[in-house]
């Protein structure tokens, strides 16, 4: 049977309360969600699942013929805890105190932010190690504590070290409340004339490399009836009425060191070698032979300079 909207709200609804149950004080990570569990196959539809993945409050874990496995996000976990009631309740609003003041406690009288593990956060706030993991992956320290400053977990270690920063539960400043309508005037020409200038700037840079335009002029093609403009950039960019022609070594349409072939010919004193093009791509590029002592000199160097670059390589 297809639900309407207000019915897929319901079930949205219950299906997160469902699974804010059975997750407890675990931890959003570890929990995972079947969707032939009996306890959801019964009650929440088939679309639901989608929903809630769709708008970011489940992950998909895993997909089988038999079943779907999911986990709450941080973004579910907050989300459940509007819709239980449960960020309203003075019991969790005295567990999130305690996480809290242990976390002040480690920042009081620092100049630099703490690292420090959930674990022995949990420790110290005698909180469950589910709930404070849920409590920072979710910024929970701000979001529900009237927008302050929160604690985050430290560069790439989620679940091993949180960082609290020194100016952590302090409410951060608007420097734009002391501004009047005179300065936001004043500031909305400035990001106007800025955005003119920089659009202004793009026509004559290439889009990838950011090299000059040396050369532009209209070529006359009687047969086509027709004027059509040509754009030469430093980096060997060319287009023809805007579309790309010789696309720019340090972009993403350079051919790939697959699609030529090296030849070289040995002329005695000196050796050379030709990149030919094997791919259309290829065709687009014009490509000098190069010259070397040896012939895997004159190789090496033919391969540097159909190679495509990377910021920072010269371009010949």
């Amino acid at each position: 049977m297809t639900l309407n909207k207000k019915q897929r709200e319901k079930n949205n609804e219950l299906a997160l309360k469902l699974m804010f149950e059975d997750l407890g004080d675990d931890p959003i990570s570890l929990k995972i969600f079947l969707s032939n569990d009996p306890r959801y196959e019964r009650t929440v539809d088939r679309t639901t699942w989608e929903d809630l993945a769709r708008n970011e409050y489940l992950s998909l874990v895993f997909s089988t013929e038999g079943a779907r496995g999911y986990r709450l996000t941080a973004r579910g976990w907050l989300l459940c805890l509007e819709l239980t009631g449960t960020s309203k309740s003075d019991e969790f609003k005295q567990r999130l105190g305690r996480i809290i003041a242990a976390m002040k406690r480690h920042v009081k009288g620092r100049a630099a932010p703490a690292i420090l593990s959930p674990w022995e956060l949990a420790n110290e706030s005698r909180e469950s190690f589910g709930l404070v993991f849920n409590v920072i992956d979710s910024r929970a320290s701000s979001s529900l504590n009237s927008g302050r400053i929160g604690a985050t977990w430290y560069s790439g270690q989620r679940g091993q070290l949180l960082e609290i920063p020194v100016d952590f539960n302090m409410e951060p400043i608007d420097i734009s409340a002391g501004l009047n309508v005179k300065h936001f005037q004043m500031i909305e020409d400035l990001e106007l004339r800025l955005r003119k200038a920089e659009e202004d700037r793009a026509q004559f840079h290439c889009p990838d490399c950011d090299s000059t335009i040396v050369s532009s002029g209209t070529e006359d093609i009687p047969e086509a009836h027709s004027i059509v403009m040509h754009e030469h950039y430093a980096c060997g960019r060319h287009t023809i009425d805007g579309f790309e022609e010789c696309p720019c070594p340090y972009g993403p349409r350079w051919p790939n060191l697959d699609e030529f072939e090296f030849k070289t010919e040995d002329h005695g004193t000196f050796w050379s070698c030709y990149a030919l093009p094997k791919t259309e791509r290829a065709r687009r590029v014009s490509m000098l032979s190069v010259q070397g002592k040896t012939k895997d000199e004159a190789e090496a160097k033919a391969r540097k300079a159909a190679a495509r670059k990377k910021k920072g390589d010269p371009l010949w």
